[in-house]
């Protein structure tokens, strides 16, 4: 019978060197970068905040539109009022949960609607606005990395999750090696391409609950690919500080006007 001898313990350690070096070198799956974009999007802190929106059309005509964001991202909560153009200052849009409603202050009515609606007419949509959840409406595919002027971009592949609610039923991210988006094309279910997006750039918050760095967008351009219609979207004046629930309610909205 023969007996086993027991290998020293370097020698253990050489033979896992090259196991614990493939580990390491591992890269997180395209699921696992979405949640890290989203959580470092993420805030726990009630957020309020003014949107400027440049739109320019095909034919030149310019128009220029106002907004204030209010978010409780908690309890998913939205509200957005219209502050420009004149003509539509005091409507807006209300959610509260997953009910989405448009206001039209000169006729006093309420509409639903979905995410899926462009907002106050232009190619922007609510999903713009609202938290970053990527990881809950999609799965994402990795498509390898791109290098463009020297930097190395990772390009995932999106696609909606059954019974979601999405702006875009495929997205193609360009992540930065600090994970931050910086372009974004949507595509109908067809695949053909409805908008692409260039994050110009971020800025960078903190969030007073957790203490913990936050990424938000700062400006973003984008474009419509069948008319050609370009909006450049700034985020301004963010604040992140307590809101009165009152807000998320309709007769605040209404009140308004009063």
């Amino acid at each position: 019978m023969r007996t086993r001898i027991p290998l020293p313990s370097f020698v253990l350690a050489l033979l896992l060197i090259p196991v614990l070096a493939a580990a390491a070198e591992a890269k997180p799956s395209a699921d696992e970068l979405v949640r890290q974009v989203d959580k470092r999007m993420s805030m726990q802190s009630d957020y309020r905040g003014v949107v400027r929106i440049r739109e320019t059309r095909k034919d030149g005509i310019e128009r220029l539109i106002e907004m204030q964001v209010y978010r409780r991202d908690s309890s998913q909560n939205f509200l957005m009022v219209i502050t420009q153009p004149r003509n539509m200052a005091g409507g807006g849009y209300l959610r509260i949960g997953k009910n989405l409603w448009e206001y039209n202050a000169a006729l006093g009515h309420w509409e639903r609607t979905t995410r899926r609606a462009n907002i106050v007419g232009t190619i922007a949509c609510e999903g713009d606005f609202d938290r970053s959840r990527l990881a809950e409406d999609y799965t994402a595919v990795d498509e390898g990395e791109e290098v463009i002027q020297g930097t190395r971009y990772r390009k995932l592949y999106l696609s909606a999750r059954p019974d979601t609610e999405v702006s875009f039923a495929h997205l193609r991210l360009w992540l930065d090696p600090d994970l931050n988006i910086v372009k974004r094309i949507g595509y109908a279910p067809s695949g053909r391409v409805l908008r692409t997006d260039l994050v110009r750039s971020y800025q960078k918050l903190k969030d007073p609950v957790t203490q913990q760095p936050i990424i938000h967008y700062r400006e973003v351009f984008e474009q419509e690919e069948e008319e050609g219609t370009q909006l450049v979207v700034r985020y301004e004046d963010v604040q992140l500080a307590p809101l009165s629930p009152n807000l998320f309610t309709k007769s605040w909205l209404e009140g308004r006007l009063r």
